[in-house]
């Protein structure tokens, strides 16, 4: 692939989640960095085997500790949406100069709404979700994507796994219990406020720009 001019000058943008994660480093600093490197690794690996089923792909053999996460994102996939029309898309304000990437736009059976998913697998709900739909709202806006409804389906771990310990050996013998619980958001523009009003200071102080 042979990058233009504008193609390099989008290497440079800020990611949506960076510019929240400014705003939410108070948050993260409160949690156990063992606890944040799984939490990560999960988040990835569950993104990666539910994209790879709306696609209609081969899924391989699922972890233990990965596979409820996975079947309840399928459980409720499969009986709410109609067709998959687009994942992992990233998408790039060339005047705001930041880039965001979205899980996955579909159909729904029932209303035929056209709805961006979201999915998340943390333990508990944040307050930045709606703000990180809000931007990717304006991203699609602004690149001719159609999206009547936004969503986060929320894999929610509702029982703990449970492990066999025999000396330093740690075995999972039970997997957790995880539920899908579908968060839908109606009016993204006052968070879409509050991500601009986070995107100035990441300009002023990141950026380095006048105002």
């Amino acid at each position: 692939m042979i990058y233009g001019e504008l193609e390099f000058q989008r290497l440079t943008y800020v990611r949506v989640s960076d510019v929240i994660g400014k705003q939410t480093q108070e948050e993260m600093r409160a949690i156990p960095i063992d606890t944040l490197a799984n939490a990560c690794i999960r988040g990835t690996k569950v993104h990666d085997y539910c994209t790879t089923y709306v696609k209609g792909l081969w899924l391989p053999d699922i972890e233990m500790e990965y596979a409820p996460y996975v079947e309840a994102f399928i459980n409720w996939y499969e009986k709410h949406v109609f067709q998959t029309l687009y994942t992992n898309t990233r998408l790039y304000d060339d005047k705001s100069r930041f880039t965001g990437e979205f899980d996955m736009i579909v159909v729904l059976k029932e209303s035929k709404e056209v709805a961006m998913i979201d999915l998340k697998t943390s333990a508990n709900v944040s307050r930045s979700w709606p703000i990180q739909l809000a931007a990717y709202k304006h991203l699609c806006e602004l690149n001719g994507y159609q999206v009547n409804t936004y969503i986060n389906v929320h894999l929610k771990k509702t029982k703990s796994a449970v492990f066999d310990t025999v000396g330093d050996e740690k075995t999972m013998v039970s997997p957790p219990t995880v539920k899908s619980i579908e968060i839908r958001h109606e009016d993204l523009n006052p968070y879409w406020r509050i991500f601009t009003s986070a995107l100035s200071c990441y300009d002023y102080f990141n950026r380095k720009e006048k105002i």
